[in-house]
């Protein structure tokens, strides 16, 4: 299993705090002339002025350079590469005495603004939830009125003096009025019971005298309902009724024992259509079988074909392997795209030739309880695995177009919402890319991300890491790697507000020696962007794709 080279814990203390607090006083140095604010993440230009670092570069974005926007006597001109992290002013910042974001409130306590977060969770005029919110209380309450609101809070858990149960104190009068076992209640049917507990109550009812009966005649259509008393003078009383009531019931039920015979007759008769229909579609599927064994007589010859035009492929991707000039490399792609559409055009006209044949011989086939097309799959699988060899040849195709010897890779994460559903649920932690080269012969890498975020920025961020992997020329190159690598998530709006950051390998870390495996610890970025930037437009994320571009220097590198 890999193991990711982490950002050092004290990268964190170069991170400006989240949101924008009212500071006690701000000295004008650490406001960024761009935005009007403070410096969040600031960065520093070879004039020694400062800015935001997304201010810097939504700046640059357009052009290689600008003035810079201070435009002071001193002021040069900018270039992306010369902007840097300023870690002391970034140090500085988080110092900053701000007032408490409850000041309204009536707080009036000033903390450092790397400290206000964890004064907030402290905080006595900070609104919170009542400790009595899962019996209904939704108030929000300052922390420090919190022992007052108990006392006096309508939800607060009461015991029930009867049944000893917690009930909130504004639903136990309903409680003991309706629901209570133990409170002693009347027998609702007016027998004269002495008051029991609620509980023994409803035995009794269950066998009281004066509880209302069906009479027994309800089947057939009675709805009287009474005491025994009544009900042993209703059957006196209603004998004819009744006796009318059961005799239509029975009429119905003659009618009933007629519909059923006539059913059973329609039964029979569909069952023996359906024998005859089975006989009929059993000689269909003899001249199915006669018909499927035309197709592969007729089939082989276009195999042939095939296995022909696969060999010849096959060759080309072997002189592919052997290319270093371009322009060859440009004709082998031209001559494996002609084959390609060979291969396609082949198949195609094989379809449309077992298309037409089917609609002249084969006549539609009545559906029975056996499928009638079983003994035709053999055709359809035959079919099948040729799409499937099909499939990947073309695979082998597009990974060869992809393969970049210039130190580039651009790389389309499909699926964006559904793979990273798939991180967060433990089922596809990362996703790699295809390997890229920085020259034919060069170093072989890759990229790893992670959509939820690792390390650091697990379930919050974007991560993304630089892989080198073993290479067949590693013997002749020069190690530990030393190239800058840039990484950057494309704007796909057109306005170029490409999110982007770069680092140059440490020479010491075992990421960036000569590979003994077949790749090494992955090392980069696992605070890269936060989902929140990542996902609140459609900037980088258009018809649930991204694209990451990953930049390798390849300046000072010695051919092969």
């Amino acid at each position: 299993m890999l193991t990711l080279q982490i950002t050092p814990p004290n990268s964190l203390s170069s991170q400006t705090p989240a949101g924008t607090p009212e500071f006690v006083e701000l000295d004008p140095k650490y406001v960024c002339i761009l935005c009007n604010n403070v410096l969040h993440d600031a960065v520093q230009t070879p004039c020694g002025h400062r800015l935001c670092q997304l201010c810097a570069d939504g700046f640059l974005k357009d052009s290689e350079s600008k003035q810079c926007p201070y435009q002071e006597e001193m002021c040069e001109i900018l270039r992306p590469e010369q902007i840097i992290r300023d870690a002391s002013a970034r140090r500085d910042i988080r110092q900053l005495p701000v007032y408490c974001t409850n000041k309204s409130r009536g707080c009036q306590k000033t903390v450092k603004w790397k400290d206000l977060e964890k004064h907030i969770l402290e905080c006595l005029y900070e609104p919170v939830l009542c400790p009595y919110k899962d019996s209904g209380c939704q108030e929000l309450i300052p922390r420090g009125s919190l022992p007052e609101h108990q006392q006096t809070c309508v939800y607060t858990p009461t015991l029930c003096q009867n049944c000893g149960q917690t009930i909130p104190k504004l639903l136990i009068t309903a409680h003991e009025k309706e629901s209570c076992q133990k409170i002693p209640v009347s027998c609702e049917y007016g027998c004269g019971v002495e008051p029991v507990p609620r509980k023994e109550m409803s035995q009794h009812q269950e066998s009281c005298p004066k509880r209302p009966q069906a009479c027994k005649y309800a089947s057939v259509g009675c709805t009287f309902q009474g005491v025994v008393e009544d009900m042993d003078e209703h059957e006196k009383q209603n004998t004819e009724g009744h006796l009318q009531q059961l005799t239509l019931k029975l009429a119905n039920l003659d009618l009933y024992s007629i519909d059923i015979r006539r059913e059973k007759q329609e039964m029979e008769n569909y069952r023996q259509t359906t024998r005859q229909q089975v006989s009929e579609v059993r000689e269909e599927i003899e001249e199915i079988k006669r018909l499927a064994d035309d197709i592969k007589s007729r089939y082989r010859k276009r195999k042939l074909d095939m296995v022909e035009l696969t060999e010849r492929i096959i060759r080309v991707e072997k002189i592919m392997e052997e290319c270093v000039h371009p322009e060859m490399y440009k004709r082998t792609v031209s001559d494996v795209n002609i084959l390609r559409e060979n291969i396609r055009s082949l198949k195609d006209r094989t379809e449309q030739q077992v298309a037409k044949q089917e609609a002249e011989q084969v006549a539609p086939i009545t559906q029975s309880s056996s499928d009638p097309h079983t003994d035709t799959h053999n055709q359809s699988r035959q079919l099948g695995l040729q799409d499937a060899r099909l499939a990947e040849l073309d695979l082998r195709f597009q990974i060869l177009e992809t393969i970049n010897y210039e130190g580039v890779l651009l790389w389309k994460i499909m699926n964006y919402r559904r793979r990273k559903q798939e991180a967060i649920s433990g089922k596809t932690l990362s996703l790699y890319s295809s390997p890229f080269f920085t020259s034919r012969y060069g170093y072989k890498m890759c990229a790893r991300v992670y959509l939820n975020g690792d390390g650091m920025g697990k379930g919050t961020h974007f991560s993304i890491f630089f892989v080198v992997m073993q290479g067949e020329y590693d013997a002749l190159l020069q190690w530990p790697f030393r190239q800058k690598v840039t990484f950057m998530i494309l704007d796909q709006s057109g306005s170029k507000r490409h999110l982007s950051d770069s680092f140059k390998p440490d020479p010491n870390s075992s990421s960036f020696k000569r590979p003994l495996a077949e790749m090494n610890i992955a090392s980069g970025c696992p605070l890269f962007v936060s989902h929140s930037i990542l996902e609140s437009s459609t900037n980088y994320i258009r018809d649930d794709a991204l694209f990451v571009k990953i930049n390798v220097d390849t300046n000072g590198l010695v051919p092969i």
